[in-house]
């Protein structure tokens, strides 16, 4: 614990002794320890303790022009921390909407991926290939709002599959409804390393894989175990070192 925390702890069980003891003489030094103490409690989202000691501030302090910044200042900090705080909280929940109708998608589909959009779009035929070959892999997209859901397949053998999305913030695996087999570092911005983990998945995604990046706008994954036999060259990004 720092020596800034230790104080501001100190200060804190010290309140209730130091409003039993106020009167109503203003007192500088307290003036002084009342406004610094608010404005510890403003950092550390203590609404009510800083409210307390901005009414301790009021018996204590004649400067009216530092009282009133003192109440705009706590007034514009819990506005801002409840603004953060409500879009947090609907960031979670958009995001948990998609990973469900991402899961839901993959479950839907899971059976039947060359069916899961309307138009597929092949990659083109290896030079020498028989024109009626299907050993290539398609891709199709679903869309869910502004994200686009796809899946990418082995058109002879659709079961080698690998569906995708890419939410705004990281999620987990737990996300997906499986639990972390094994996690590796991967490069990040700015020559950074985040996480990526590979998921164990259950329920309706039994048998399949997934993987997750604690990084935003980091491509979600759930794959079938043929998939990287189709396409080795992800396995360093699906599978890890």
């Amino acid at each position: 614990m720092t020596m800034e925390a230790i104080r501001f702890n100190r200060a804190v069980m010290a309140l209730p002794l130091v409003f039993a003891l106020g009167c109503n003489q203003k007192d500088a030094a307290k003036c002084t320890q009342a406004l610094a103490t608010t404005r510890q409690a403003l950092t550390a989202e203590d609404f009510a303790l800083a409210k307390q000691w901005r009414e301790y501030s009021y018996k204590q302090c004649d400067d009216q022009g530092s009282l009133a910044a003192l109440d705009k200042e706590i007034s514009e900090r819990e506005a801002a921390t409840t603004a953060r705080k409500e879009a947090e909280a609907k960031k979670k929940g958009e995001s948990a909407a998609l990973m469900k109708t991402f899961t839901d998608f993959v479950a839907q589909n899971r059976a039947t991926p060359d069916r899961a959009s309307a138009a597929p779009v092949c990659d083109p035929l290896p030079e020498g290939a028989k024109p009626d070959s299907k050993d290539r892999f398609c891709t199709g997209t679903r869309q869910a709002g502004t994200y686009a859901l796809q899946v990418r397949f082995w058109q002879a053998d659709p079961q080698a599959f690998r569906f995708t999305v890419k939410p705004e913030d990281p999620v987990t695996c737990e996300a997906l409804g499986g639990t972390v087999g094994k996690t590796w570092d991967v490069p990040a911005v700015g020559g950074a390393f985040a996480k990526r983990h590979r998921c164990e998945l259950g329920g309706s995604l039994a048998g399949l894989s997934g993987v997750v990046s604690e990084a935003a706008r980091a491509e979600v994954s759930v794959f079938s175990p043929q998939y990287l036999d189709r396409d080795p060259g992800m396995k360093p990004i699906l599978s890890g070192p």
